[in-house]
This record gives C-alpha cells, sequence and structure tokens, in this order.
C-alpha cells in the first residue's frame, strides 16, 4: 500500500469491469462522497490532497481510476463517455450509499451530471467542467470522438444543461479564472440551468488555470471548506 493510502487509512478496493478490474480506494465503507477524475494523463492521486483535505474536515470520501488511468490501466481508447458512466455506476453500486455527494473534475463533471438522473445525489461539485455534445458520448476515444467534439461550439447541445433542468440538490461550480479549454459560457450556462437546485453557486478561483486549479494555497483551503459546507449535511 503506497504512503498515501497507509496515512489516510484508506481501504483499497477492486472490482471487475469488462475485461479490467477497477481500482481505488475509500475512507469508509459504504461511503457517501465519490470523487471522479478528469482525462489525459489524471488519476485519483490527482485528488489526494483535496480528499485528505475533506477527510480531515469530517468528509471521507471513495475514489477509482477510469480504465485507461492509474492502477487500472488499459487502453482509454476502449472505452468513452458512456462507459465512464457505467464505470462509475459500478463503483457507486459497491462502495457508496445514497444520497450522494459526487464530486467530477473536468470530464467527469460531465459524468457527475449524468448520474444524477441515476441516483440520489443531494449535492454536486463540478470542477472546471467539462460537457459534450450527445453525438459524442457513445464514440470510443480517439480520433471520431476528437472530431465530434471539436465541432465549433458542439458542446452547446450538450444534454447536460437539460438534466441539470431536473437538478434539486445543491450545485456548486468550482471555475478557473483564467480556463483556456473551459469557455466562460459553459460555466454560466450550468449556473443557470440548474433552476431548481436548492443552492446554486459559481466560485471562480483568481489566477489560475484548467491544469492549475488552486495556484495558492487559501484558494484551495477555501474550495475544501465550501465543499465541506454544502456536502457535510449528510452521515457519514
Amino acid at each position: 500500500m503506497d504512503p498515501f493510502a497507509l496515512k489516510m487509512k484508506l481501504q483499497s478496493f477492486e472490482l471487475p469491469f469488462d475485461r479490467y478490474f477497477l481500482k481505488g480506494d475509500r475512507h469508509a465503507n459504504p461511503c457517501h462522497t465519490l470523487v471522479l477524475h478528469g482525462a489525459g494523463l489524471s488519476s485519483r492521486q490527482r485528488f489526494s490532497k483535496m480528499r485528505a483535505g475533506l477527510k480531515d474536515r469530517g468528509l471521507p470520501s471513495a475514489g477509482f481510476d477510469f480504465i485507461g488511468h492509474g492502477d487500472t490501466g488499459g487502453e482509454m481508447t476502449e472505452t468513452s463517455l458512456y462507459s465512464r458512466t457505467e464505470q462509475a455506476k459500478a463503483v457507486i453500486r459497491q462502495t457508496c450509499r445514497e444520497p450522494l455527494n459526487l464530486i467530477g473534475a473536468s470530464m467527469s463533471a460531465y459524468t457527475a451530471i449524468r448520474l444524477t438522473e441515476i441516483f440520489s445525489v443531494e449535492n454536486l461539485v463540478l470542477l472546471v467542467p467539462a460537457v459534450y455534445t450527445p453525438l459524442a458520448y457513445h464514440l470510443p476515444f480517439g480520433p471520431a470522438f476528437s472530431a465530434a467534439i471539436r465541432v465549433p461550439r458542439s458542446w452547446k447541445a450538450s444534454d447536460a444543461f437539460t438534466i441539470l433542468e431536473h437538478f434539486k440538490g445543491n450545485l456548486l461550480i468550482i471555475a478557473a479564472e483564467n480556463d483556456h479549454v473551459i469557455p466562460d459560457e459553459v460555466i454560466k450556462m450550468l449556473h443557470e440551468s440548474a433552476k431548481y437546485a436548492k443552492t446554486n453557486e459559481i466560485y471562480k478561483v483568481p489566477d489560475s488555470e484548467h491544469q492549475k486549479l488552486f495556484p495558492k494555497s487559501r484558494d484551495f483551503d477555501l474550495a475544501i471548506r465550501r465543499i465541506v459546507e454544502i456536502c457535510g449535511m449528510n452521515p457519514v
């Protein structure tokens, strides 16, 4: 077990999915909070500091590596946005208890939004959230997927906005001030779509970027406190 897992008393888990074993860890069994990492070179380890900060403030969590990432391994090109939703569903059913707190970053913000249609989600936290055209949902990650999402403003047709119209929990969007990946209009439309949410807040982190969301420790601490404020209402 790695030093972080030992320090945080994390329980490792794995579960079969297709030809792979999804590998992850949790602070408690079951958990109410699931943290979903983004795409690219990301993995659950990228959120170790955030999960530790949440745990220190009484919010234990679970996290796992999607296929093509981290300890799970495999080829991301063998999966899709649809597959990521199915992977997260499998992990939730094994490790979590509803109502859920979902924290989704970048690509997985879209996954988290999709999961609100399937599970009881009380609190939804979206970090530098990406959304996608429905035409890309079942396409394997690769050239066809890239071509679909690179159509100018294809994201505007995303079903994420319609889904959020039905969300009645608490929504917190944490955005980067200088995000060159996610247009400001995406953040605005997500915020405005969640018109029936109990609370609906945008926190734009000063002097931050998509890949460097918390350049200053005070902004990281503020984000942790805000997440705990909206998610800490669930028993663990």
